[in-house]
């Protein structure tokens, strides 16, 4: 799942936001506005109504999809250093990559798993229309 997909499923609004609030933004030449700044771009006199909705399961869930991609950056990162003391003959790192490796391994199996079973219920779903 990408963040950006699911954050096109919010309004205008929560999406600048949540860009806003987690720094998501494309350009990061751009600094990140002020507070009074973004109310004015959203056209609101406090962020009230948004920091009320940082409580919702919805958000919750968008946090958690910028958690788990900064994790995968950090895992990457970790794995890139790992590696290169592998190589250079380091018998912990050598253990710590090869166990990286297995569990990448098996993560991607999973996803790959739940990608053929969501894929089965659309072509099930889909199937059962009646025309």
């Amino acid at each position: 799942m990408d963040i950006y997909e699911e954050l096109k499923k919010l309004s205008y609004k929560k999406q600048t936001y949540f860009r806003w609030r987690h720094d998501l933004e494309y350009d990061k030449r751009k600094e990140k506005h002020s507070e009074q700044e973004l109310c004015r771009i959203l056209g609101v006199k406090t962020l009230n109504e948004y920091i009320k909705w940082e409580q919702s399961a919805q958000y919750r869930e968008l946090v958690n999809l910028v958690l788990e991609t900064k994790f995968a950056n950090d895992l990457e990162e970790v794995y890139k250093v790992t590696s290169e003391k592998a190589r250079q003959g380091d018998e912990k790192a050598i253990k710590l990559l090869l166990d990286l490796q297995k569990r990448i391994s098996e993560v991607n199996k999973a996803n790959r798993s739940k990608q053929n079973n969501k894929s089965d219920e659309q072509e099930s779903a889909f199937n059962d229309l009646e025309l």
